[in-house]
């Protein structure tokens, strides 16, 4: 196996010796696409913002319609400042408790997640 690789090995420096010109022009080809790679991954990879028409060359041709959206329920709020407490009426509406099934569910999906860290440790 040695041999083989010593073979190899003699025959590419032999190729090297011969072909002076087209070795030292394989390698610069080689170290110039390199660069230009390295060139287009560092500028060409960039998006380029498009810049925004002045107000002055906007012409409106048509009315703006607004977006179509289904009609929003007295419970959707944009944004809500919450309390640090729900109130007794938001507890009523809101909570639910728990059944025995999604109890037993919660419980095995626990103890799955901490197998799986348990079985990672050393």
């Amino acid at each position: 196996m040695m041999e083989l690789f010593d073979e190899a090995k003699e025959r590419i420096r032999n190729f090297i010796e011969e072909n002076s010109k087209l070795t030292a022009t394989v390698i610069a080809l080689f170290v110039l696409l390199v660069v230009l790679g390295l060139f287009a991954l560092m500028f060409g990879g960039r998006i380029r913002a498009k810049k925004a028409l002045p107000a002055e060359d906007f012409t409106k041709r048509e009315e703006f319609f607004p977006p179509q959206q289904a009609a929003l329920t007295d419970d959707y709020y944009f944004s809500r400042v919450t309390g640090e407490k729900w109130s007794n009426e938001e507890r009523d509406r809101w909570f639910t408790l728990p059944d025995e099934q999604n109890l037993k569910k919660l419980g095995e999906a626990n103890d799955d997640i901490s197998d799986k860290i348990l079985e990672a440790a050393p």
